[in-house]
């Protein structure tokens, strides 16, 4: 699985959460999405992988993130991988677990990939030319695309393109 890419692992079992991570990849096209949808399916994938970053959902069907971790951390160079809670548990503890930060859904989406960016800078070659961060996922119109400079709508193939949440959502925030 070494396309060039870097590798980014995200273990998430809510379909409209991985569409909306994978929207906002579509913005770093330097970068790969692997998603699993629990536990085991992440153990199997992790024997092929060697990712840059881990995403963990916490509540999964098959165990918790917590513990998905510390198995994932047995793997060979997987030990010091970065690992962020992926969570709506805002109370969870994210640094005892072993993770590096917790980062609250829903989602801020323009937050996340500026954090992306410092995690993991883009390579600019394989980047599209233009300004990244200037849409918004608009649920009420079907889940359009709107580019905030242009005015114009597009449509992701899934439905959903990535972006910003409005700055004044409530519940959006990241922790350290």
């Amino acid at each position: 699985m070494n396309d060039g890419l870097t590798s980014v692992l995200y273990i998430e079992d809510s379909p409209l959460n991985v569409i909306v991570m994978e929207a906002m990849f579509e913005q770093r096209r330097d970068l790969r999405l692997h998603v699993a949808e629990a536990g085991m399916p992440a153990w199997r994938m992790s024997a092929k992988l060697q990712p840059a970053l881990l995403l963990v959902d916490l509540n999964l069907p098959d165990c918790h993130g917590s513990d998905l971790l510390k198995l994932l951390r047995m793997r060979s160079g997987w030990s010091q991988v970065p690992a962020i809670a992926v969570t709506a548990d805002s109370d969870f503890d994210a640094l005892a677990a072993g993770f590096m930060e917790l980062w609250a859904k829903p989602l801020d989406v323009r937050r996340t990939l500026d954090r992306l960016a410092q995690l993991l800078p883009p390579r600019p070659h394989l980047l599209p030319t233009g300004e990244l961060g200037g849409a918004t996922i608009d649920p009420a119109h079907g889940g359009a695309r709107r580019d905030d400079k242009s005015g114009m709508a597009a449509r992701s193939r899934h439905g959903l393109s990535a972006a910003s949440h409005q700055a004044g959502q409530a519940g959006a925030g990241w922790m350290r």
